[in-house]
């Protein structure tokens, strides 16, 4: 009927996304579809008709979170629809199915039916809307990407992400993710650019391409390129993105050691386009563990990549993760990661102690660490993690970064401009106007030339040149 009002119409949705960039992404492209059907999009403390909890389950700790997410949005409107998603439910829907503040729960795939499903709660009266759990399972059987339209911005306007690829097939001995997001499905090259170009006309000058595991872009049987570029791998999207038109910088998301080698990063060096930073994932410095953890590199493999970087940019930007605990890690493998940290000169370290996970070989694994002990052990090394940081920051002091302006930020030195330059680092600068009475251009989304002063929080400190 002509004028009907949609079931959705007027109805407010409030996202709480845990975990991963691809999460990230994946919520903003629901927060759009939901605009697109009516919904007004709100902040996470803002009461809601709608809470969608989209999940992780990298962790027992991300579990934990996002069951204390679903209890805080039912205390935030008791009448509210509950949306529950992602590899929580997807790898655990029978204890999720448990969880009475969840209404409706989907797994990791057809997540964009949220809005419809939300539609058809909305068009039942209230005696009638049930429970539904909708997860698919077993997810592997999932062959194909899920193409979609793609997003149109993010909440921040300097930096946008694009999801290239879903799954990921390595099955690390301690890793739930392929169980929970499937196997390899790669996004389709022209699609990506497409959207890329999009977001490069919208202003934005920073674009990071992220996937489960970003390195197996393409690597799929059957998979075609259908840019015709002749390249493999992230290779065609990095070459996709370079030729856009605009003063834009490509960031690369995770790369794994396990897919690819020293050679194939020199090989993006020559993209002026992509930023000097890779987040090259170690998980140990030991090869005893690495080889438990079914990673198939050494230690030696690694920091010959670590080397090509550093070859081509001193101060090229590597950011890594290591567990701490790993079964039967003992003190000389934990030494093992240590050194690695200070041979790697890390610009951060994300550490997190071993977590038991179900369908994981490494969760019967005997001499399981004490967990005393992995507290403990991560503990020293996010400290050594720290110290190694400050030390390549204080390798920048004296050099001139180009920063992108992202926000201001009230600091015991007054108001400061906060953003990255190409190596991820973050650099902290007064804008020489913040004290003028007229300021007519805000630096947010500029490109901004700093010369580093001093190491400074979580970054460096530099003056504008």
């Amino acid at each position: 009927m002509a004028g009907e009002i949609k079931p959705l119409e007027n109805k407010t949705v409030s996202f709480f996304t845990l975990g991963c960039k691809v999460n990230q992404y994946e919520s903003q492209a629901l927060a759009e579809a939901f605009r697109r059907a009516g919904c007004a999009v709100l902040e996470e403390d803002d009461p809601a008709d709608i809470y969608v909890v989209n999940t992780c389950s990298v962790t027992r700790l991300a579990d934990r979170k996002s069951r204390q997410f679903m209890r805080r949005v039912r205390k935030q409107n008791p009448n509210a629809l509950v949306i529950v998603m992602g590899c929580y439910p997807q790898t655990n829907p029978a204890e999720v199915a448990q969880i009475e503040e969840a209404d409706i729960i989907l797994g990791t795939t057809g997540k964009l039916q949220a809005v419809s499903l939300a539609e058809d709660w909305f068009a039942l009266p209230a005696e009638q809307r049930k429970k539904q759990v909708l997860v698919t399972d077993p997810v592997v059987r999932q062959t194909e990407y899920e193409q979609h339209d793609g997003i149109t911005g993010m909440e921040t306007k300097t930096r946008a992400l694009i999801k290239i690829q879903e799954g990921c097939n390595r099955f690390c001995s301690y890793c739930v993710i392929p169980h929970a997001r499937g196997q390899v499905r790669s996004r389709s090259a022209a699609a990506i650019k497409k959207e890329a170009e999009s977001l490069v006309s919208a202003g934005y000058k920073e674009i990071t391409l992220t996937g489960i595991n970003t390195a197996l872009y393409g690597a799929e049987n059957g998979f075609t390129d259908d840019l015709e570029t002749g390249l493999q791998g992230v290779e065609i999207i990095v070459k996709a993105l370079s030729d856009i038109p605009g003063d834009f910088l490509i960031r690369l998301g995770s790369m794994e050691p396990t897919v690819i080698d020293a050679d194939y990063i020199a090989r993006l060096f020559r993209y002026e386009k992509l930023a000097h930073h890779v987040h090259l994932s170690i998980q140990s410095g030991s090869d005893v563990v690495i080889a438990r953890m079914n990673r198939h590199y050494t230690a030696e493999d690694y920091l010959r990549i670590v080397e090509v970087c550093r070859a081509f940019d001193p101060l090229y930007g590597i950011t890594t993760d290591i567990i701490t605990g790993f079964p039967g890690e003992t003190e000389e493998d934990f030494e093992a990661s240590k050194n690695i940290v200070r041979k790697a000169q890390y610009l951060h370290v994300h550490c997190f102690p071993y977590s038991r996970r179900l369908y994981t070989p490494a969760a019967d694994m005997p001499d399981q660490i004490a967990p005393p002990v992995k507290k403990q052990r991560n503990k020293e090394l996010i400290e050594l993690a720290e110290t190694v940081s400050r030390q390549f920051r204080s390798a920048m002091i004296g050099s001139v970064q180009r920063v992108l302006a992202e926000e201001t930020e009230q600091t015991e030195q007054g108001l400061l401009w906060k953003g990255h330059c190409s190596n991820y680092c973050t650099v902290y600068f007064r804008d020489p106007s913040m004290h003028d009475a007229y300021r007519p251009v805000s630096l947010e989304n500029q490109w901004i030339n700093v010369k580093i002063d001093a190491v400074y929080r979580d970054g460096v400190i530099g003056t504008v040149v």
